[in-house]
């Protein structure tokens, strides 16, 4: 079982725990396996004897300083853009997540980044429900594991089932047409200028 997470919906205090939705378990997953023409399945190998062979994200978790010396996570420091430190924010599970509601107007406008779906006791549903008689929307600061900077997550409820929305809300900026003014001319006004065609 996952750990509980705590949540305050205008006052209201609920737990439950979030299982991420993601493509695999919407789609399957399929995998290539490759036959020699014996119709064995074959291995991967390795032509250099001791050599090992990195799996896919493993250098984007490893940090290193301007030495190339290996630097733990727990030693970072955060900066913003004006070169101010920056306090860490809290994992979820750390304690009470604080949710407000919001409009759908900026549930819309946030760039998607994973979906969890809330897994809640029997015992508490009624109690979700409740908080989302009339279709509401809670957002809150989501944070996985304590780092500086969380994203925007979004609390809706689909008629049977619970959904946390994780992305970063978009800064649009809104554009409309100039009034464009046209100068129309009287019909009854004539040009007096004749066309000189050997200015061509």
């Amino acid at each position: 079982m996952g750990r509980p997470i705590k949540f305050n919906l205008s006052g209201v205090s609920l737990e439950a725990e979030i299982t991420k939705v993601d493509r695999s378990k919407l789609y399957g997953t399929s995998t290539r396996v490759v036959y020699d023409e014996n119709g064995e399945e074959c291995s991967l190998s390795d032509l250099y004897q001791g050599s090992a062979i990195l799996p896919k994200g493993s250098i984007s978790q490893t940090l290193l300083d301007s030495k190339g010396n290996y630097v733990s996570r727990s030693d970072l420091i955060g900066f913003n853009n004006l070169n101010q430190k920056v306090e860490k924010v809290s994992s979820i599970f750390s304690g009470e997540n604080n949710c407000k509601k919001v409009t759908i107007d900026e549930f819309i406008s946030a760039n998607v980044k994973s979906i969890y779906q809330l897994n809640i006791e029997n015992g508490n549903l009624e109690n979700w429900k409740k908080c989302f008689l009339n279709d509401e929307i809670y957002c809150f600061i989501f944070n996985y594991r304590e780092d500086y900077e969380g994203d925007d997550a979004y609390i809706l409820y689909n008629g049977s089932n619970f959904f946390i929305i994780v992305g970063k809300q978009n800064s649009y900026e809104y554009l409309k047409l100039n009034t464009i003014s046209i100068d129309v001319e009287d019909e009854d006004s004539t040009q007096d200028d004749d066309l000189d065609f050997s200015m061509f």
